[in-house]
């Protein structure tokens, strides 16, 4: 009787601190599988120093390889991957490449979790080089993988239109959402000087994260609310100094609280005590904030846009990214309006179990083993 599959999952893409909410999803993902305990298969991670620094704990659900050099930016990573990881792989039963991308010397089958085509749709949301490597190495990869995942119906139907190819090797998992006590609520409101109602949007300040249009409709309806505040945890991005100069200009500087980076128990509890969670983005391949703020319970206003109808679905409001008359009007409404808020937080309670972790790992793991009796190499 022959033992566990060799499932190798290659995370050398994943350079902690620098790609927002996939690192914590990814990590989260293969943690539920890990809780899962599958007998027939054998999860090894292959990853860079600087990861599993980051993530201890990974070092003790699974057996761990790490690069020797490392993999923070992108040519030695790429080199890495077709050098070490293809030998640290061969004769592997199969390769799951989370990143986006497999690389193009292989040793094993493949897998492939694939975010989004925003590099291919949303052109303006990355750089030239960026965009012109993706260009090749998407329909690349999605050509050598047996099946690829995706987290949600709208990410399957763009690239149905685009690869039409790879529509029955395609494979939809929902994220999951990590829930915890977190901070106390005394304590974050010290800590981020939080005197009032809370408006919450996570996320680094990305371009089409669309945090300008937040700030200007938060602008708008200040007034009415004097003790609201606008929290804005996440890395900097390219938008950065413009969302904090526009919040200056605008006369709401002293009322936005951009923290940065914080910790994920800060992260849980602001969404606890947020009066609402707004996620105005342009394009999500799956929408990780809006599905936060309905597992907390919390009333959400959503941008209409790409994956983010599909996860708030008739729990939260709806509005286009781009309708700044529609977003103040939400946000006066959410702000001012109690009844409406203990609505829409009843539905967000409703709607929330989909977002389990446990149905993300029972999803992955029909994935590999599907994958693991494909005929694709």
């Amino acid at each position: 009787m022959s033992g566990p599959a060799d499932v190798a999952v290659n995370l050398l893409w994943l350079a902690p601190g620098r790609v927002g909410g996939s690192e914590e999803s990814t990590l989260a993902s293969l943690r539920a599988v890990s809780d899962e305990a599958p007998d027939d298969l054998a999860l090894r991670l292959l990853c860079s120093r600087e990861l599993l620094d980051a993530h201890p704990d990974l070092a003790e659900r699974f057996r761990v390889e790490t690069a020797p050099v490392s993999t923070v930016s992108r040519p030695p990573r790429l080199v890495a991957e077709s050098t070490w990881l293809a030998a640290r792989t061969r004769g592997a039963a199969l390769v799951h490449h989370a990143g986006g991308t497999v690389p193009p010397v292989r040793t094993a089958p493949a897998l492939l979790t694939l975010h989004d085509l925003q590099p291919l749709e949303a052109r303006a949301t990355h750089g030239r080089v960026k965009r012109a490597y993706l260009a090749v190495a998407v329909p690349r990869s999605l050509a050598a993988a047996r099946v690829v995942v995706v987290p949600s119906e709208h990410v399957a139907g763009t690239v149905r239109a685009r690869f039409p190819e790879v529509a029955e090797r395609l494979v939809v998992v929902h994220h999951g959402v990590t829930t915890g006590p977190g901070t106390t609520e005394d304590v974050l409101r010290r800590r981020y000087d939080l005197p009032g109602p809370v408006v919450l949007y996570p996320g680094i300040t990305y371009p089409h994260k669309n945090h300008a249009l937040l700030v200007r409709a938060f602008a708008a309806v200040a007034a009415d609310h004097p003790d609201a505040v606008l929290v804005l945890p996440g890395g900097p991005g390219q938008e950065e100094t413009a969302v904090l100069e526009l919040a200056r200009t605008l006369g709401v500087g002293d009322r936005v609280r951009r923290p940065g980076r914080i910790p994920a128990e800060d992260v849980q509890g602001l969404y606890r005590l947020a009066t609402v969670v707004a996620v105005p983005s342009r394009y999500e391949g799956f929408g990780l904030p809006a599905a936060e703020g309905l597992v907390h319970g919390r009333a959400v206003v959503a941008a209409s846009a790409t994956a983010l109808p599909e996860v708030v679905g008739d729990a939260g409001v709806l509005v286009d990214p781009d309708d700044l008359p529609g977003w103040t009007a939400a946000l006066a409404r959410l702000l001012g309006d109690p009844g409406e808020r203990a609505r829409l937080e009843a539905a967000a309670r409703a709607r929330a179990p989909r977002f389990s972790w446990a149905a993300n790992a029972q999803g992955l793991l029909a994935a590999y083993r599907r994958a693991l009796v494909g005929r694709r190499r």
